[in-house]
């Protein structure tokens, strides 16, 4: 990234916009417009300049109301009634004039965006008037040939502009590997066991364990160019114990959008796995097929909490076995209904385990061919203490094709001492689900009262 600082007096500009009023009288605070970037590009007109200048504007909102100081970022539309793109070229003090005079903000960006390729080039200046005894500004060039280039230009523009690092969370190899593991938490992760024990037992339609074509032992593979409905069908009777994977149905090959691999997908499960609250864990993994873009695979683990106290209903599979439809089950008496789950979810507790903790080991191989993978979770502090059980969920869909997994294990982290507290995702709102879950099981408590 090439940089370029330029200092210049704008204080005259600055104190314009309250009619010649004292500078020192600006409000505090940080009040950005972002200007649409000029675009210079062969195939597109101004596309990437205007994009990239809204996912600017996008970062900055995030920061309002943070330690930084953003008070408010000007929206796209507002700010396109004061003016259209503009280059970096553009007279510096004519723009703060806009800025400050029109816009009544003390910090603008703008500039010129240059697309050759996969290629982004954005020379970028930032006019600064908070501090209107000190007006400055910067021009600075940044460029990215990655898939995520308008992104990583964005998240350089704003730290830029506000002098300091974004938070961003984890990422593969922040972290080494540990050298050393104890025993794996999972049963059977190489496969090798006999009856895929620790594992589903493979349907022989989408899931097969079969010999490693590398010359020794076995693998899994997952099949997903498949005819669907055939497969889904199959999938479901499965399921229901209506099928058996001894005589699995014959089905086409199917690389279109309507297959396996454009709807679906295929996921294999593991048996459950005790979690610990306040853990940390590993997850390796080998795994060779061809991935495309935003298309890969991925190694999910999923916790579950017990669920059981909280029910209403069955699952299909507990009807098919008392041999009751879904009307007749709503039929019976509020009592009998209960009396029924209570019943079901002692005999078969892992069908009354929820969903409520969620990470993958993403598996992005380009070449097709042999990769290993490794990757710790939670990414930040310990697990939620509300999760009690794991199952590791290894997934394929799309590009349509053959994906071959070995050597699938799960790890306590060798390296922890201690339980670590639980560290919240960085989103507003990100315990509003848990509030309406909460206010819901209230009201059918209420209700049953009455």
């Amino acid at each position: 990234m090439k940089t370029r600082h330029v200092m210049f007096a704008l204080a005259l500009a600055a104190g314009l916009a309250a009619g010649g009023e004292a500078a020192d009288k600006a409000p505090s605070g940080i009040y950005v417009a972002v200007i649409d970037f000029e675009t210079i590009s062969a195939k597109s007109a101004r596309a990437i300049g205007i994009q990239l200048a809204d996912s600017v504007r996008l970062r900055l909102r995030r920061h309002k109301g943070g330690a930084i100081g953003i008070k408010e970022v000007i929206d796209k539309l507002t700010t396109r009634e004061f003016s259209g793109p503009i280059s970096v070229k553009t007279d510096s003090k004519k723009v703060s004039a806009m800025l400050t005079g029109k816009m009544a903000v003390n910090m603008g960006i703008y500039g010129t965006v240059r697309q050759t390729g996969r290629t982004v080039q954005a020379e970028i200046c930032c006019i600064n008037l908070i501090d209107p005894k000190k007006p400055a500004a910067w021009t600075k060039t940044f460029t990215d040939s990655s898939e995520r280039a308008r992104g990583v230009i964005a998240q350089q523009i704003v730290e830029s502009a506000l002098g300091a690092k974004e938070w961003r969370p984890p990422e593969y190899g922040d972290e080494s590997t540990p050298k050393k593991f104890a025993k794996a938490l999972n049963v059977n992760g190489d496969f090798e066991s006999p009856g895929a024990k620790g594992w589903d037992a493979p349907d022989n339609a989408g899931t097969f364990i079969e010999a490693d074509p590398r010359g020794s032992g076995k693998v899994l593979r997952l099949q997903t160019d498949l005819e669907r409905d055939k497969w889904y069908e199959y999938r479901r009777k499965l399921r229901l114990g209506l099928a058996s994977p001894k005589n699995p149905p014959k089905l086409k090959k199917d690389a279109s959008y309507g297959s396996v691999a454009g709807l679906e997908g295929i996921h294999y499960r593991s048996g459950w796995i005790k979690a610990a609250p306040g853990q940390r864990y590993w997850l390796l993994a080998d795994m060779k097929g061809k991935t495309a873009g935003i298309f890969f695979p991925k190694i999910f683990v999923k916790g579950y909490l017990e669920w059981a106290q909280h029910a209403d209903a069955l699952s299909e599979l507990s009807l098919v076995e008392l041999k009751l439809t879904p009307a007749a089950f709503a039929a019976l008496s509020a009592v009998q209904r209960k009396k029924l789950v209570k019943t079901d979810a002692a005999k078969h507790p892992e069908r009354y385990r929820r969903e409520c903790f969620r990470w993958y080991l993403a598996c992005r191989n380009t070449e097709g061919v042999w990769k290993h993978y490794a990757a710790p979770f939670p990414p930040r502090g310990g697990l939620p203490a509300n999760v009690k059980w794991f199952q590791i969920q290894i997934y394929a869909y799309w590009p349509p094709g053959k994906y071959l997994f070995d050597n699938v294990h799960m790890y306590a982290d060798p390296r922890q001492t201690a339980p670590m507290d639980e560290v919240k995702a960085r989103t507003k709102n990100f315990d509003r689900s848990e509030e309406l879950g909460k206010e819901e099981l209230r009201k059918r408590a209420e209700a049953e009262k009455q």
